[in-house]
């Protein structure tokens, strides 16, 4: 009985060597200590757990999360190296970020390869030959923004939440490069989505734990539903996917070849005429269509809102630089003139004031993630290229 006893505990011990074993390179960066199928205890919940870890381990070190390993970039001079490298743009699988097309690589944000290349370079074509960046862009940004500052003056002298507006003034900005279409504050279509996209960010935390601890998957059903919260996932996926059908359908049936308007009828055109080219077509596709346009909701439509609210958080907060802003802007427009594109060069504290934000401000803590194609140096250690990268500034 005894033997049996010890060749259990031998068996078993060396079944978790197995499967734990690590074949990392010696010179890989520092990591708090870190156990089989946990990963570090050491947890990165606040900005001061990251500067802790800097302060202990250096510009540059690793933690584990459960069974993913990820590299924390925590200089300029770092991440510049890194990104300078061609071989650090691919993005990791995470399915918890493809949960629209059930895990299958789509959209702009997280493709790699050819698929990646091809959408960036048709996006960035599109979406400047519709203006993006342009001057001609000015009359509909103006024209949210006199609404915007319009309702934001039912605020003037009493304590408030930012309004729906600011979101819904961004939105239809975004909304119409990609759909050519606008909202009213009000609309309760619109208030409805905007409502389910912050919802996708609150059930991340749970989307994401099969990525970590790949043994969820195989959790009893009923178990898994709870952790991961499935249920409210199926509903935001359905809700999700119903809108940006009804959208793509609108446009099918009133495309216009020679006419297109927006972004989505030239992405229609565009899978049209690749059919015949399965280098090309194996990425269009309406499911690729759908989540490239939640890419743009995300880097367009959350970025941009969530500036201006740290915008006006900050000057808030020091009304001496509203003052000196106002001084600036009256000093070069006129009473009854519009701010435009063309006033940029002469509204240098104005520029600076919203450089000053984005340095100072929470928008994107850890960047999104990238996966180096294949092992790399960086900052004297090796890299492999199982791990994962994060910026932290």
């Amino acid at each position: 009985m005894l033997v049996e006893v010890i060749l259990f505990v031998l068996l078993t011990a060396l079944g978790l060597y197995v499967l734990t074993r690590e074949n990392l390179p010696d010179n890989v960066p520092k990591c708090p200590r870190r156990f089989p199928f946990l990963g570090c205890f050491d947890f990165v919940l606040y900005a001061s757990d990251m500067r802790r870890l800097r302060d202990k381990y250096g510009d540059i070190f690793m933690m584990k999360f459960g069974t993913q390993y990820m590299v924390y970039l925590c200089n300029y001079p770092l991440v510049k190296e890194a990104f300078s490298s061609p071989h650090v743009t691919d993005r990791p699988h995470f399915e918890f970020s493809l949960f629209i097309t059930d895990g299958a690589p789509a959209g702009v944000i997280m493709t790699n390869g050819e698929q990646w290349t091809y959408l960036r370079k048709f996006l960035l074509r599109q979406m400047s030959d519709l203006g993006m960046g342009k001057s001609y862009m000015e009359d509909a940004l103006m024209h949210e923004a006199r609404k915007l500052a319009n309702d934001f003056g039912r605020l003037v002298g009493k304590p408030a939440k930012f309004p729906k507006s600011l979101d819904i003034c961004v939105l239809n900005i975004v909304w119409s490069l990609v759909a050519n279409k606008a909202y009213e504050y009000d609309d309760k279509k619109i208030l409805d989505i905007m409502s389910l996209v912050r919802k996708v960010s609150d059930v991340v935390g749970g989307l994401v734990l099969p990525d970590l601890f790949p043994i969820i998957k195989y959790l009893p059903h009923f178990i898994r539903r709870h952790i991961l919260k499935e249920q409210l996932v199926d509903e935001l996926k359905k809700k999700l996917i119903n809108f940006t059908k009804e959208n793509i359908d609108e446009h099918r049936v009133n495309l216009d070849r020679d006419n297109p308007l927006d972004l989505i009828d030239r992405y229609l055109i565009e899978m049209d005429e690749q059919k015949k080219n399965p280098n090309i077509s194996q990425f269009l596709s309406d499911e690729d269509l759908a989540t490239t346009i939640f890419d743009l909701f995300g880097g367009g439509f959350n970025a941009t809102s969530n500036t201006l609210r740290w915008l006006i958080y900050y000057i808030a907060a020091h009304p001496e630089v509203q003052r000196k802003l106002h001084e600036e802007i009256d000093a070069v427009i006129d009473v009854d003139a519009e701010i435009s594109l063309n006033h940029k060069e002469s509204l240098p504290y104005l520029e600076a004031t919203i450089y000053e934000t984005h340095r100072c401000s929470s928008l994107v803590t850890g960047g999104i993630p990238h996966q180096a194609s294949k092992d790399i140096q960086l900052g004297g250690h090796t890299v492999p290229k199982v791990i994962k990268h994060f910026l932290y500034n």
